[in-house]
C-alpha cells in the first residue's frame, strides 16, 4: 500500500473484510500506514470478532498480539486489544507475558514502566492491561497502585484491580475493596468480596460475613463458596446457617466449603478444626449432608477428596447410607495412597456386618494382590474381630449379599 494514501481513504478495507481477508487486513496494523487506515483496521477487526471465531484464528491473533505492542498510537492499540479480548480469553495474561519477553520489542522498557503508562491512558483497555501486569510485578511500591486502581471507573478494570490485590493478599488493600461492596455492578461487588476473602485480615472479614445473610443471591453464593478458604473457625458459624438455609444451592455450596474449611485449617489448628467439624455435622440431619457430600468425594481435587472422603466417614452410617457407603468403599481403591488409608481408617472405625458385605459387592473386580484388594482383607479383618469382640455370645453369620437389605431379610428370618 502506497504510504502516500490519504486518511480518508479507508473504504477498501471493508472490501478485504467482506472477502474475508482478516489476516491481510491485520497487515495494515502497526505499520507505517497512515493513521486512518490503522484505526479503520482495527476496529473493522474489533466489529468483526464474532465471525473471525468461526474459522482458524492463530496466524492473525499472532499478528494482532505483534500489532498490539509495536502500534504507537494508542487509541489504535486499545482497539486492537478490545479485538484480541474477544477472540481470546486468555488476551490480556498473553499479552502481559508478550509485554515482558526479553524477545519482544516492547513500547517502553523495563515492563513496570510501560504499565505506569498504560495505568494513566484514558482507555480501558491498557489500563486493564496495565493492572494485570503490575500485579505480575507485585512488590509494595505497586500495591497503592492496584488498591487506587479498585476505583477506575471502568467496571472491568476494577474487577481486575481487586483480583490482583485479592491474589496480592496484601492488608493495605482491604479499604479499597470495602468500598468497591457499594459498587453498583454486582460482578465488582462479587470481585471485591473475593479480595476480601482472601486477604483475610480481621477487618476483611468484618466487612464481608455480614452480606453472606443479606447481600442478592449472587454475592450471597459468592461468599459462601469462598469463605471457607480462610480456614479458620471463625466462618464455621456463618457455614452452618448457610447448610441449614432454605435454599438448597446455598446448602450444596456451605457443604464443599466445609470442606475447603478442613483443606485451609492450618496445621497447628487442623486436629481442633476436623473435631468441630465432624461433632456439629453430626448433629445436623446427615440426610441433608451426605447426599451433599458425595460430588465433593468425586472431585479432581486431591486435597478437597481427601478431607471430603474422611468427613464421608465420620456422617454416615452404614445401614442407611448406602451409596455414601459404596463411595467410601470405592476410595480404598483410589490412586492417591492417602485418600485410599483415610477410607480404610474410616471403613475400619464402624463395626457393621453390612460393610464387609458392601465390600465384598464393590472390590469382587479387583486384580488379585492388588492395593485394594489387600486393604479390603485388612477391613474385613478388622471389623470381623470388633464383631466377635463386641458379641462374645452371638454367631455372627457373614454373607456376601448384594444389598444390605439382603442381610437385613436374611437374620429376620433366623
Amino acid at each position: 500500500m502506497s504510504p502516500d494514501r490519504r486518511p480518508t481513504e479507508t473504504g477498501f478495507l471493508h472490501s478485504i473484510a467482506s472477502s474475508g481477508q482478516f489476516v491481510r487486513l491485520a497487515t495494515y496494523l502497526g505499520s507505517n500506514e497512515q493513521l486512518a487506515v490503522r484505526q479503520e483496521a482495527a476496529h473493522i477487526l474489533a466489529q468483526s470478532a464474532d465471525s473471525i471465531r468461526e474459522g482458524d484464528t492463530d496466524e492473525l491473533t499472532a499478528q494482532l498480539y505483534t500489532a498490539a505492542i509495536t502500534e504507537s498510537d494508542d487509541t489504535v492499540r486499545a482497539t486492537i486489544i478490545k479485538a484480541l479480548r474477544a477472540l481470546d480469553a486468555e488476551a490480556v495474561e498473553t499479552l502481559v507475558t508478550k509485554i515482558e519477553s526479553p524477545d519482544a520489542a516492547t513500547p517502553t522498557t523495563p515492563s513496570p514502566l510501560v504499565y505506569g503508562e498504560w495505568l494513566e491512558s484514558d482507555h480501558a483497555e491498557l489500563r486493564l492491561v496495565a493492572v494485570a501486569g503490575l500485579g505480575r510485578v507485585g512488590g509494595d511500591q505497586i500495591v497503592s497502585k492496584l488498591a487506587a486502581a479498585c476505583a477506575d471507573h471502568d467496571p472491568r478494570v476494577q474487577i481486575r484491580a481487586l483480583t490482583e490485590c485479592g491474589r496480592l493478599g496484601d492488608p493495605r488493600c482491604v479499604d479499597a475493596a470495602v468500598k468497591c461492596l457499594d459498587s453498583d455492578e454486582v460482578e465488582v461487588r462479587i470481585a471485591a468480596v473475593s479480595c476480601l476473602i482472601q486477604i483475610g485480615t480481621d477487618d476483611a472479614l468484618t466487612a464481608v460475613m455480614p452480606l453472606a445473610k443479606t447481600a442478592e443471591p449472587p454475592v450471597q453464593h459468592a461468599i459462601i463458596e469462598e469463605i471457607g478458604t480462610v480456614g479458620s473457625l471463625r466462618v464455621f458459624g456463618l457455614l452452618l446457617w448457610a447448610l441449614t438455609s432454605d435454599v438448597a444451592e446455598l446448602q450444596e455450596t456451605a457443604v464443599r466449603s466445609i470442606v475447603d474449611l478442613l483443606v485451609n485449617a492450618p496445621a497447628d489448628d487442623s486436629h481442633t478444626v476436623r473435631m468441630t467439624v465432624g461433632t456439629h455435622l453430626q448433629r445436623c440431619s446427615a440426610q441433608d449432608v451426605v447426599p451433599k457430600l458425595r460430588p465433593v468425594v468425586a472431585t479432581d481435587s486431591q486435597q478437597r477428596r481427601r478431607n471430603g472422603i474422611w468427613l464421608l466417614g465420620e456422617l454416615i452410617e452404614p445401614t442407611e447410607h448406602t451409596d455414601s457407603l459404596t463411595a467410601l468403599i470405592e476410595a480404598i481403591g483410589d490412586d492417591d495412597t492417602k485418600t485410599a488409608n483415610i477410607a480404610v481408617s474410616q471403613l475400619v472405625s464402624y463395626d457393621e456386618p453390612v460393610i464387609i458385605d458392601r465390600l465384598e459387592a464393590v472390590i469382587k473386580t479387583a486384580d488379585f494382590d492388588s492395593p485394594a484388594l489387600q486393604r479390603a482383607d485388612h477391613i474385613r479383618e478388622q471389623i470381623t474381630h470388633k464383631t466377635a469382640t463386641d458379641h462374645l455370645e452371638e454367631a455372627v453369620e457373614y454373607t456376601r449379599v448384594s444389598d444390605p437389605a439382603d442381610y437385613t431379610r436374611k437374620h429376620a428370618e433366623r
